[in-house]
């Protein structure tokens, strides 16, 4: 395995070495084409200020528009393919999961975003964001807690995404087309226009794009597939140099039928085993293959509105921003994604609309001024209308005998050995949440170049949620309500010192707070005290440089840092519980939990740029993060009693509790602490025509998972781009991505996929025997495609 890791290390290497050979040979070309942003120029908004990249004091990536159409970033998610450490993924086809700094944060927990998404300053759902993109200003990647310069209190960090603004001078505008060998297609443009010349301007832009939604197909020939269409309208006004306002319309539609690929020998018995059952073939991730036999289908329809406005007093600066997002998503599942139980399906039908408000209103300083101070006030609001979930929850009981219940089975291919007990469940989940926010920052350039900031944020907020469980088979109809009121004082501090134009180094301090959660969707009788977490806290240092050498030729920023949490909220979707207390019972309901136990993160962002002449650049990004669990008293599935968490088995509790507990100090996700990306491009001058090749490369080493006891393997992918431009005009380029055809595992399930079954009174001491898959469940990398873009700027 070592041998194998150095291997790929090596290949990335010598790609970013032959990147850079091959810019030596150009440099002696006649300097033409696009010059590249030059890190010192790049402006952010990550304190707010417009500032150049290399004087923010905190750790920021930055991905231009022209960087996701230079390198055919089609989808949010690929955006971890140039900013090392983040981590973007869907295993499920419905929750966006994202990790950044080893800190994870899963939507389906309940709790407030520990990476938090904001579109046109306006936090937004990552739910809805984390598809296909399209006419992009730009991307910030904030790392660490925001509580200081943010409206909300993200401990691992932020992702700040921009739309292209209208263009008051002159009519600009581009259209795309590009396809792959894979049956992927991504058509896009946007055209700006202005309509009274330099005072107010319009923005129309469009997308679509089809593609089979990571390449799964089913044992039964069915194909994976994704949908994605949107159009936005951005209108911006600019009466006087004071005022500007900018307001943006889109509207977004998905339509994802993915499939969850398998590996494993699948269930494959004698005709004398205790369960004659074949649930498919043995199948390895190379096959790409899922065995589900229900339909899956996740749908996502959402309309978004932003304002952002802000008018210059000369002393200071009044600015608004405000959104709304209405989104309804649908989900329609067979629950049995391992095929557990052959002709059978465990379906599930999930409804959620809900409703965003956003409003932040902030009075600060003028940019250029020595004294740095805000004053700022925001609101949110949101509305889960009803969630609705019903699902097949039939409950599977052992008749270790096959006499107690002969013949009482359910649809299917059951074996007598178990008594089937068809049971709908109904689940109807109001939530309301309000969160309120008033927060003060003061700095000041002591002396030349050197400024330390301070600042303050009081949030109080109030989350009600009502769960109504309904269950007509046995007569069950009950309502249990749950209220949250956080509070809590956040804040930061920071001290920045410019040496020189080329060199500025800072320290901050962060603290952050995410409120307590409440579980949601559990359908069996557990005691409160596993239904509510308490609130989460964590305080977070940083120390970095930023510089630029050689005539601002290279560029080399470092960050290092450590949080410390108190009660990190994380979520264990399915958990087996033993509500009864009866030793060897469990439910056969699993049960979604949220979880919290103390933790750790630290490590080291490592930033290179490399632009000798305006023909080359080259960038390396490397980072170093582990975070950990600190002697963490979690809930968890153990089914051997050994405390470490496992899934292999016959599911049980330990003892007569209702959760297993495990300590745990090993990492908080499943994602490697080490992880490095390398893009760059060479131009070749030809009079008007410019040839080009382009690279990227991201490369994740091999880990060890206690968690999912899976040793997850190295993962190096290249991405190739051979074309022509012609002034800047247009672009056509061919492309390979995953050159290497590498298939890997991103997340795999931590053991087989199995369908519990209970034990009927009295009979508990023969314990249960569950359908257990063969199969374990993953989230698995792209296969090699090839692909061509055309594209016309005007």
């Amino acid at each position: 395995m070592k041998r194998r890791r150095g291997h790929h290390l090596i290949s990335l290497l010598s790609c970013a070495c032959g990147l850079a050979i091959a810019s030596g040979a150009a440099a002696q070309q006649v300097e033409q084409g696009a010059e590249e942003a030059n890190p010192a120029e790049i402006i952010v908004t990550a304190t707010r200020r417009a500032e150049t990249l290399q004087e923010t004091p905190v750790a920021v990536n930055v991905v231009s528009g022209e960087d996701v159409a230079k390198l055919n970033l089609f989808d949010i998610k690929e955006i971890q393919n140039v900013v090392p450490g983040l981590t973007l993924e869907n295993g499920d086809g419905r929750s966006n999961i994202a990790t950044l700094r080893g800190i994870s944060f899963n939507p389906d927990s309940g709790s407030s975003d520990a990476v938090q998404v904001y579109f046109n300053e306006i936090d937004v759902d990552a739910n809805t964001f984390f598809s296909a993109m399209y006419d992009i200003g730009q991307i910030q990647v904030l790392r660490g807690p925001q509580g200081l310069f943010r409206g909300k209190v993200s401990p691992a960090g932020s992702i700040v995404i921009g739309s292209a603004r209208p263009d008051l001078a002159k009519p600009t505008g581009y259209a795309q087309a590009a396809a792959t060998d894979l049956n992927a297609y991504n058509f896009q443009g946007a055209a700006s226009v202005p309509i009274i010349q330099d005072s107010l301007a319009v923005r129309g832009a469009f997308l679509y794009d089809r593609n089979r939604a990571g390449q799964v197909k089913n044992v039964d020939g069915r194909k994976s597939y994704n949908e994605t269409m949107s159009g936005r309208v951005s209108l911006a006004w600019q009466p006087s140099s004071e005022f500007r306002a900018d307001l943006v319309y889109q509207y977004l539609w998905t339509d994802t039928r993915p499939f969850r690929a398998v590996f494993g020998p699948g269930n494959q018995p004698s005709p004398n085993s205790f369960f004659p059952l074949r649930s498919g073939p043995a199948i390895s991730l190379d096959d790409r293959l899922a065995v589900s036999e229900g339909a899956l289908r996740f749908t996502n329809e959402t309309h978004l509105v932003t304002l952002n406005t802000n008018y210059d007093f000369g002393w200071g600066e009044l600015v608004f921003n405000g959104g709304y997002q209405k989104t309804r998503l649908e989900q329609q599942r067979d629950q049995d994604e391992g095929n557990a139980v052959p002709g059978y399906q465990l379906n599930q039908h999930v409804s959620t609309p809900y409703d965003l408000w956003t409003t932040e209103v902030r009075l600060q300083s003028p940019s250029n001024s020595r004294l740095n101070w805000a004053i700022a006030a925001n609101y949110d609001y949101s509305k889960f209308n009803n969630v609705r979930v019903n699902q097949s929850n039939d409950a599977f009981f052992t008749d270790p005998f096959g006499t107690i219940f002969p013949g009482m089975t359910g649809p299917g291919p059951v074996p007598p050995q178990i008594f089937v007990f068809p049971v709908d469940v109904s689940v109807i989940l109001p939530i309301v949440s309000k969160s309120y926010a008033v927060s003060g920052l003061l700095g000041y350039e002591v002396v030349d170049g050197l400024t330390i900031t301070g600042g303050l944020r009081q949030t109080w907020g109030k989350t009600t949620r009502s769960q109504r469980l309904i269950i007509p088979v046995i007569g069950t109809d009950t309502t249990t309500d749950s209220i949250v009121k956080p509070s809590a004082l956040t804040g930061g501090a920071a001290i920045s010192w410019t040496v020189n134009p080329d060199l500025n180094v800072y320290a901050n301090y962060g603290r952050s707070f995410r409120p307590g959660v409440a579980a949601t969707g559990v359908s069996t009788p557990l005691d409160a005290r596993y239904l509510q977490t308490p609130d989460e806290t964590s305080d977070g240092f940083e120390v970095g440089l930023k510089s630029s050498l050689f005539d601002r030729k290279v560029t080399l920023n470092v960050a290092a840092f450590y949080q410390k949490f108190k009660n990190y909220v994380d979520f264990a979707p399915s958990l087996t519980t033993n509500s009864s207390r009866v030793p060897g019972a469990v439910d056969t309901a699993t049960a979604p939990l949220p979880t919290f136990g103390d933790a750790i993160s630290k490590g080291v962002e490592v930033q290179l740029g490399f632009q000798p002449s305006r023909s080359i650049d080259l960038n390396i990004n490397a980072t170093y993060a582990d975070a950990n669990y600190d002697n963490a008293q979690l809930y968890c599935n153990d089914y051997n009693g050994d405390g470490i968490p496992d899934s292999t088995g016959t599911p049980r509790v330990p003892g007569t509790e209702q959760v297993a507990v495990c300590t745990r100090n090993d990492r908080i996700s499943d994602v490697p602490k080490f992880s490095l990306t390398s893009n760059g491009e060479v131009r070749f001058g030809m009079g008007s025509l410019t040839p080009f090749i382009r690279g990227l490369v991201s490369y994740r080493p091999g880990f060890n998972s206690q968690y999912s006891n899976y040793t997850y393997r190295d993962f190096t992918k290249i991405d190739l781009f051979v074309g022509l431009r012609g002034e800047d005009r247009w672009e056509l380029n061919v492309f390979v991505k995953n050159l290497l055809d590498q298939t890997r595992a991103q997340r795999v399930s931590q053991g087989n996929f199995q369908v519990g079954t209970g034990t009927l009174p009295g009979l508990e001491t023969f314990g249960t025997i569950p359908f257990d898959s063969g199969y374990r469940l993953a989230s698995i990398t792209a296969p090699r495609e090839f692909g061509a873009t055309l594209r016309f700027n005007w």
